[in-house]
């Protein structure tokens, strides 16, 4: 009777749901006309063009055998590292340069192969979801800030939080088994159908990931249009663009680091913090790509958590030490300054991040 009950409930939230949401596109369609079309220009613009080519050559590692030639003689810096067998040590390297989600693609091409299983997969797939260069440093640095040196500061700062949660996140006495247990391994294919079965695959993918963004981008343009955002802001005019950067870095990744490159304060802190994190367009798409391997749970969002917050604390500890010129001095360096003068309650928070994250890695591995 409960179940029944509980059931009937649900269907009636979600025919209100989609209910409300029909109204809310009828209320305001140009507004969310035009986020479908900025959301298809970061497409067209962005999306595509950087990741599909770590798409292709993402899968064809995995599916051709070379990441498990790869794999054999990176055996022992990935277990030293991560704790990790040989055959992510591809996987780990597209994460990094790829552009998320690439690396996560990777991850669940692994799993389906027989080459890692479940928990291994999940521990990887916690660090391995990262911007890639094109991204970080052209879009965000040079695109948004007009600084080549502050892209590669943010990018630096990203990899060296996504290495630092792979370090951590390594179970104890995972370093020492450098002898692979025996997988079920599926056979490699030939360079011909290996390559067309990650193209097929990569163009799958994508197919999702637009429409993820999509979705997101309307859902921002419907929040702005609708004054949503100016409800929480309060009304003032830099509570709103606040509180639209941040709605925005949680939600879509481009259209928060674009949000937040046009705040006068703090830009710096809340596009680290963006780029970090992700946003759940991203886990949306990493999730359409990994559907039915229940790789995703509750780790994974507290390492995305944890990285947005790292991130942002590299890169303001970075750029206190390495100077910027003056033409972006103004945006960049005095928030961090002031930050800075607070850092007894960042570094605080920092570590009760930390420790949620290493007591959520610890029991999930040990129920995985």
């Amino acid at each position: 009777m409960k179940t029944q009950v509980r059931q009937r409930a649900k269907t009636l939230l979600l025919t209100v749901g989609i209910v409300l949401t029909g109204a809310a596109v009828l209320w305001r369609p140009q507004a969310v006309a035009g986020g479908i079309s900025r959301g298809l220009s970061i497409c067209s613009a962005v999306l595509i063009p950087s990741l599909f080519p770590f798409l292709v050559l993402g899968g064809f590692l995995t599916r051709s055998g070379v990441a498990a030639v790869i794999g054999r003689r990176a055996e022992r810096l990935t277990r030293w590292l991560f704790g990790l067998p040989g055959c992510c040590a591809a996987g780990i390297l597209i994460g990094a340069v790829g552009g998320y989600p690439a690396g996560g693609a990777v991850v669940g091409d692994l799993v389906r192969n027989g080459q890692l299983d479940r928990a291994e997969g999940r521990r990887m797939l916690r660090f391995c979801v990262n911007g890639g260069p094109g991204f970080v440093i052209s879009a965000v640095g040079v695109g948004l800030m007009g600084s080549v040196g502050f892209g590669m500061i943010l990018f630096a700062a990203h990899l060296l939080a996504s290495l630092i949660l792979g370090v951590v996140g390594a179970p104890r006495g995972s370093r020492r088994r450098i002898v692979v247990r025996p997988r079920s391994i599926a056979r490699p294919l030939p360079p011909t159908a290996a390559l067309v079965e990650s193209v097929t695959a990569a163009c799958e993918a994508l197919l999702y990931m637009c429409g993820f963004v999509l979705l997101f981008a309307a859902t921002l343009a419907f929040t702005d249009a609708s004054g949503v955002t100016a409800l929480i802001g309060g009304g003032t005019v830099a509570g709103d663009k606040l509180w639209s950067a941040l709605l925005a870095c949680v939600l879509e990744v481009s259209c928060g680091c674009t949000a937040a490159a046009a705040l006068p304060e703090n830009a710096a802190l809340l596009l680290a913090f963006a780029v970090g994190f992700g946003g759940l367009s991203v886990h949306c798409q990493l999730a359409s790509s990994l559907r039915g391997l229940k790789l995703i749970d509750r780790g994974f969002f507290v390492a995305r958590l944890a990285q947005g917050v790292l991130t942002a604390f590299l890169t303001a500890l970075l750029l206190r030490y390495i100077p910027l010129p003056q033409a972006v001095g103004g945006i960049l360096q005095q928030p961090i300054a002031r930050v800075f003068s607070g850092s007894a309650a960042i570094s605080a928070a920092l570590l009760v991040l930390g420790g949620v994250w290493m007591l959520t890695v610890g029991r999930l591995d040990k129920t995985a």
